[in-house]
């Protein structure tokens, strides 16, 4: 049975007495004295309640809907107190009854033996209470017409509905009737009670997260799906089927795989679908029976978690015109200006104020198409009308209120220009008008407004395209590459490659990344497709290209003071030299890194960094020699040398002159063996600081963790870290705190990763691998040990990567065998489950301290492919912004942001593998090489390079890639079609590498001679 939360009921009854109290005497209240909140009778018409103000009012204090109840609320502003009555059935009263013990209540129960006339005198008594006692004869100013708060609008349906129930008889008998006698004046309190609840608490901004998260999800899972799947099977359907199929998800939420009791769920409204150039962007606006169209389509959906609403829109564009496409992305700016302009302490008008200024900055024409009012607050209530976003309303924006944000650019123009530049068979030929719509949910907290519904609306996930356009090709008919890409697609039709049979034998045809599914009826349409998209890319990232090293040279052109080398320095003088000293002795300071050699009788100090080797010759039978080789000029100085020395000598060289060799003889062996010991264990010794301050150059000064205090910290434990310590297996727990990471291991090793440090966090679960992991690839590299590492893991491995396999064969049917599987299929879940719950919880705290950059991704097995990226054959899978195998070390982890091109070697008909070279945007890096991926593989690879945006090309055999690169390095036209004259024409870029061109060339001079 429903039991009464009496502490919210009066936490809540309190918050409208205090504003009543307080603002009484404004319009909101209309100087009520005393208010009549009842809620009629459920009747059998088809008149709906959900949204009445009655009925928002009960879920708000009781969280239930209790009908014919009357309820009188008396206050006291001397003495800050109130007094409620309530009147209704046996039931009702015994339902309310706990909330007496907290308050003061005045309970009536309905008596039939009198039809309940004593109850109504005895509450009508409350209503006229002192005023009764008239004044002295006369006297109208001493006896002012009571006024009665009530809800206005729902009193007359109150009466027809129940004439003989406990409300329809008191608003009937008594306040309609005393009204028309001058007793009294009813006056409206809907917009008290809307302020009353427009600031949400805590609990209730829960429940409209998880109100905007389930209509999140049921678009993205449910409407979109459904939207989809009507387009590539082309089998449309009538507007409001494909509404009720959208309904029928959101009545019933496991249709989409979400554990929602359906009690807790409701539609707010039937939801909206548009498309076919009619438009009507109104809450009332109802699906068609007309079919749906493939052209632009209006979505809108609303759903109600535990009675509190929530609203989301999202329009999609099926083979738009660039006109649309622009005009969205407008839209899009529109949007986020809004949402920006929703700032606590603000008139709500500010928001259609900002949407006018920011089309009037970019497209002023568009001002006129902008509809009245751009949302509305939303809460338990669908539709609050005391806080609609439009030009005039004054109210403020308080933190906590919450609001459905309706972006929209209605009956917009699609010129026949315009409709021209569609696809021949495109649905949008057919519409001359046509609208845009963006909604989401957006909370108002004290940094603004923050949105709820975080289903993206990029144009590239709202756009299909369905139609190819046939009139690109006539207008590419004298354009050589097309009759490039034209001529591959005839060489793959002649002999189709290997992927392709193997797509034909319902093998994987992947193509995940493309938001918009091409149409390709056979491997060749999209062969052709693909290599006309690369030769409109290659010519795009070659000017991107051009534009970034000119910037790169503008940024280094002040940077070479750093190329200056440091003056080496001994000593200040000759009164620093060390104490004692003899004239004809090798002294080693070790202090002052010098070695002081006699020269004539005097010591001279040499910088140890200075000397090349030191050499101890076999003693004679008289004397011991020490022979110390300096580095000079005219000779290379080789890789033990500092940096520093090299520029020194550099420096020096033309017009020094330097000592390359020095001999010393010694009668005493002790001497020179001692300075020889000492000599070598100092050279050792800057050699190493040497080599730990190159390790230390580069690093940036990471921040210090700053560990979380007063709440649970979420903690994975048992991890392995790799790379290791000091070459012992690391094991320890990783701990999520304010700032960042920090790893323990049960040696009392730290390592610390900052939220800000990591570039890529990558999620591996565990499925035909023996481990489940977290990859961090981090932006700038920190210490591990005495090693620099940019890429840092943490792992759990489900089976021993040693277990030994028993010989003998065993039966598929043994129990033991049965378990064993059973047993790690469920450690496999239950350890994917632990890491994707940690992810989840960094992904939260890291939110929550404004390290909002931070997500993890998970790499898509479907398009992974095995090759060799150094000893040996791995798995190598695509995340969204990596190419990587994080399984075995060394660690393969490709930036897709610094790949300037990729090649693919040993492409030939008859080969079963090729090689793919990757060469990066740095040219100081040598290319990164993944050998013997199988040709099968071939066209999924560069299917997904081209989604990504990333230009490749292929050759038959092998090339000396250290050449190429060098050559690159020292030619600045690389990226430009023209040599040093900028007349001469020149293949652009990686375009060289395009075998096919040469040969296309070739061709065309054959046909030549052939035709003379």
């Amino acid at each position: 049975m429903a039991e009464l939360d009496v502490d919210r009921f009066w936490d809540r009854m309190k918050k409208i007495q205090a504003h009543f109290s307080k603002h009484r005497s404004t319009p909101a209240w209309s100087d009520a004295t005393v208010l009549n909140l009842t809620h009629g009778p459920q009747g059998n018409d088809e008149v709906d309640t959900t949204y009445w103000k009655s009925t928002i009012l009960h879920e708000y204090i009781f969280g239930y809907e209790i009908p014919d109840l009357i309820m009188l609320l008396k206050t006291d502003d001397k003495e800050n107190n109130f007094v409620l009555h309530v009147m209704g059935t046996k039931k009702k009263i015994e339902f309310l009854q706990p909330a007496a013990e907290k308050g003061e209540m005045v309970f009536y129960t309905k008596n039939k033996a009198d039809n309940n006339q004593e109850n109504y005198e005895t509450l009508w008594n409350q209503v006229v209470g002192d005023s009764s006692e008239q004044g002295e004869e006369g006297d109208e100013n001493k006896n002012p017409k009571i006024k009665v708060g009530t809800i206005l609008k729902e009193m007359d349906n109150n009466i027809e509905r129940g004439p003989n129930t406990l409300v329809g008889t008191w608003e009937r008998d008594y306040l309609q009737k005393q009204q028309t006698n001058d007793k009294i004046e009813l006056v409206d309190c809907a917009a008290g009670l809307s302020h009353v609840w427009i600031v949400k608490d805590d609990v209730e901004l829960d429940l409209m997260k998880k109100s905007s998260v389930l209509s999140n999800k049921l678009m993205k899972h449910g409407a979109i799906v459904q939207l989809e799947t009507i387009i590539n099977e082309d089998k449309p359907l009538p507007h409001e089927t494909l509404a009720q199929k959208i309904d029928t998800m959101i009545e019933d939420p496991s249709a989409i795989d979400l554990k929602i009791p359906p009690e807790d769920v409701a539609s707010c409204y039937f939801p909206i679908v548009q498309s076919g150039g009619s438009y009507d962007f109104r809450v009332s606006a109802v699906s068609s029976g007309k079919m749906l169209q493939y052209d632009i389509v209006c979505l809108s959906l609303g759903a109600r978690y535990q009675n509190y609403c929530s609203n989301i829109a999202r329009t999609f564009l099926v083979d738009a015109p660039k006109a649309v496409s622009l005009t969205y992305e407008l839209l899009l700016g529109m949007h986020d200006a809004c949402r920006q302009s929703m700032v606590p302490g603000k008139p709500l008008r500010n928001v259609h104020q900002a949407a006018v200024t920011f089309l009037k900055n970019e497209r002023p024409e568009l001002v006129e198409h902008l509809p009245k009012n751009l949302g509305f607050a939303m809460g338990l209530e669908f539709r609050d009308s005391q806080y609609i976003l439009n030009g005039k309303n004054g109210t403020l924006f308080k933190a906590g209120m919450v609001f459905t944000l309706n972006s929209v650019l209605q009956k917009l123009i699609l010129t026949e220009k315009e409709r021209s530049a569609t696809p021949k068979d495109s649905a949008v030929k057919k519409i001359e008008t046509y609208g845009l719509q963006i909604a989401d949910m957006i909370v108002i907290t004290e940094e603004g407004g923050e949105i709820m519904t975080k289903l993206k609306s990029n144009l590239s996930d709202i756009s299909y395209t369905i139609n190819d356009n046939e009139d690109d090709e006539d207008e590419d008919d004298d354009d050589p590459d097309a009759k490039l890409a034209r001529k591959l697609a005839l060489e793959e039709e002649s002999a189709p490659s290997a992927a392709a049979a193997t797509a034909d034998n319902g093998g994987r045809k992947s193509s995940r990344l493309a938001k918009h599914a091409e149409s390709s009826q056979d491997v060749q349409e999209g062969v052709a497709v693909r290599e006309r998209k690369q030769i409109a890319l290659m010519k795009r990232r070659n000017e991107e290209r051009l534009q970034e090293l000119a910037r790169k040279t503008n940024r280094s052109s002040g940077d070479g003071e750093n190329d200056k080398p440091e003056e080496l320095q001994a000593f200040p003088n000759t009164k620093h030299y060390p104490d004692p000293l003899s004239p004809n002795q090798v002294k080693v300071d070790m202090e002052h890194q010098t070695v002081i050699l006699p020269i004539f009788g005097n010591p001279v100090p040499f910088h140890i960094s200075t000397i090349k080797n030191v050499v101890l010759p076999d003693p004679d039978n008289k004397a011991t020699y020490l022979r110390i080789n300096f580095y000079t000029a005219g000779m290379a100085v080789g890789k033990d040398a500092s940096e520093n020395t090299a520029k020194l000598v550099a420096k020096y060289a033309p017009y020094a002159t330097f000592i390359r060799e020095m001999t010393f003889r010694s009668l005493d062996p002790h001497t020179l063996t001692h300075a020889f010991r000492q000599i070598t264990a100092l050279r050792k010794k800057m050699r190493q600081k040497e080599l730990r301050e190159q390790e230390e150059a580069n690093l940036v000064q990471q921040e210090r963790l700053v560990r979380t205090k007063n709440e649970r910290v979420p903690r994975l434990s048992d991890l392995t870290m790799r790379p290791v310590f000091a070459g012992r297996k690391t094991q320890g727990n990783l701990e999520a705190h304010s700032n960042g990471l920090r790893f323990i291991s049960t040696r009392s090793e730290v390592v610390d990763i900052m939220y800000n440090n990591i570039r890529y966090a990558i999620f591996q679960p565990c499925e035909n691998e023996i481990m489940v992991l977290i990859h961090f690839h981090l932006k700038n590299e920190i210490m591990v040990g005495k090693k620099r590492q940019k890429d840092v893991q943490f792992f759990t491995e489900v089976v021993d990567a040693s277990q030994t396999v028993d010989q003998g064969r065993r039966s598929m049917y043994d129990p033991d065998e049965m378990d064993d599987e059973q047993r790690e299929r469920q450690l496999r879940r239950k350890l994917n489950q632990a890491f994707r719950d940690f992810c989840k919880k960094v992904d939260g705290v890291a939110k929550r301290n404004n390290y909002s950059d931070l997500e993890f991704d998970v790499p898509y097995r479907d398009l992974g492919f095995t090759g060799n990226p150094h000893k040996e054959m791995v798995f190598i899978q695509p995340t969204l912004n990596c190419l990587v195998n994080l399984t075995e070390t060394p660690f393969f982890c490709v930036d897709l942001a610094d790949i300037d091109h990729v090649h693919f070697e040993r492409v030939t008909y008859m080969s079963k593998a090729f090689d793919m070279v990757i060469v990066h945007k740095d040219f100081t890096k040598q290319p990164s090489q993944i050998t013997m991926i199988d040709s099968s593989e071939k066209d999924a690879i560069q299917e997904w390079l081209t989604d990504m945006e990333i230009t490749y090309t292929q050759g038959p055999m092998n090339l000396n890639w250290k050449q190429i690169i060098s050559t690159i390095q020292n030619d600045d036209r690389f990226y430009m079609d023209t040599e040093e004259d900028e007349v001469t024409p020149k293949e652009a870029g990686w375009d060289f590498l395009r075998m096919d061109r040469n040969d296309d060339s070739d061709d065309d001079d054959d046909d030549d001679d052939d035709s003379g």
